[in-house]
């Protein structure tokens, strides 16, 4: 969430949540608590962002949900 500019919603002390936008993600939701946690999900019309307790966990749920290929990597959203 670095770089990102609010557009409608929250950015405080307890979390994020709302309309942002950076140069990578472009317009993206965002439901995040812990920045280091962050998953990007990209969708075909939207892009959402939220910070799950186990991000790890959450990513191979998703993948045994849906059978969609899911990637984990370390950057900044």
């Amino acid at each position: 969430m670095r770089r990102s500019l609010r557009t409608f919603g929250n950015g405080g002390v307890f979390g994020f949540t709302g309309w942002f936008h950076n140069s990578r993600l472009g317009r993206y939701r965002a439901w995040v608590t812990d920045p280091r946690k962050a998953i990007v999900l990209e969708f075909e019309n939207e892009t959402v962002v939220v910070s799950p307790g186990h991000p790890h966990l959450f990513v191979d749920e998703l993948r045994e949900r849906t059978g969609v290929e899911a990637t984990v990597e370390a950057a900044e959203a």
